[in-house]
């Protein structure tokens, strides 16, 4: 009766070291529509927001989701809520989660499975290579892969990928 009580301790034991490792997974739709845009990310509700939405949530959104403009040439361009930028409308600005480009390929992403994949794959980066924002590409996606660092300390990435003009997938990884 001992060694099945032990055997079943280790085997809980075993399966709940093995699942807590893993990244957390997700994945998002935004749109870029104008004036109707989802595009006010919440990695902690897994949800997207409208402008007017996000101003009653903008304790927890994380990143935004832009057309800019840079010397005349459109962009597509990430940026946090901490206003660093003016491009944040100033009654959305809120939490400083920072966020940089990545070069992993899709490949590469989508093996980054558990904690060890996510500290092998992303350990060179440190807190100073994080920005406010970082850029997606000129009228289309150049950038896919980015590395994101929430307020709370805890990192993961995001792979964006075009559906339409308007309308972009998000998938995250974080860590739990």
């Amino acid at each position: 009766m001992q060694k099945k009580i032990v055997l079943l301790l280790a085997f809980t034991c075993a399966v709940f070291f093995s699942t807590a490792q893993n990244l957390r997974s997700f994945s998002l739709t935004l749109s870029l529509k104008e004036g109707s845009g989802s595009n006010y990310i919440s990695i902690a509700n897994k949800k997207t927001y409208t402008a007017s939405e996000a101003k009653s949530s903008k304790s927890s959104i994380d990143f935004v989701l832009l057309n800019t403009d840079s010397y005349g040439s459109p962009k597509m361009e990430w940026y946090n809520m901490s206003g660093k930028d003016e491009k944040v409308p100033a009654e959305l600005r809120g939490t400083s989660s920072v966020i940089n480009t990545i070069s992993l390929d899709r490949e590469q992403f989508d093996k980054c499975k558990t904690i060890q994949d996510f500290k092998r794959m992303t350990g060179h980066i440190t807190n100073n290579s994080f920005s406010h924002y970082a850029s997606v590409g000129e009228k289309e996606v150049t950038y896919h892969c980015f590395i994101i660092m929430l307020e709370n300390g805890k990192r993961g990435l995001m792979w964006l990928d075009a559906v339409d003009g308007n309308n972009f997938k998000v998938l995250v990884k974080m860590q739990e």
